[in-house]
């Protein structure tokens, strides 16, 4: 199924300026009608999710680039993608556990807070 860029930004949830740059950037490469008009496909939606999902994760537009290239050239660039998703996985790791440390110590002071009002109100 095919898609303008107004109806394939209601399904993946961008903006058409955000579709635009991933598009200038070379994050996804769009195909067009007789009228020069974006076309997008069921396949875009793929691609799109994917970069959202990396940006989510906090992988730079430097390494996303590189990944979505990796990926129109195919099947002999597996090995390297695993690498880079293997190393950025590394990253939202460390990154996760200094949220979880930071989350840790957050609830410590609000049971603190709240025995101590608590015992205000005792």
């Amino acid at each position: 199924m095919t898609y303008s860029i107004g109806e394939f930004s209601k399904i993946v949830g961008v903006s058409e300026h955000t579709l635009r740059f991933y598009e200038k950037e070379g994050l996804i490469r769009v195909n067009r009608d007789d009228n020069n008009v974006r076309i997008y496909s069921d396949e875009d939606k793929l691609w799109v999710e994917t970069l959202l999902h990396l940006k989510k994760s906090g992988m730079s537009l430097k390494d996303m680039k590189q990944f979505i290239m990796w990926g129109y050239i195919g099947d002999e660039t597996m090995e390297e993608r695993l690498a880079l998703l293997k190393n950025h996985r590394k990253k939202v790791v460390e990154e996760f556990e200094k949220i979880r440390q930071s989350l840790e110590f957050l609830d410590t002071k609000i049971n603190f807070y709240e025995n101590e009002l608590g015992n205000c109100f005792s």
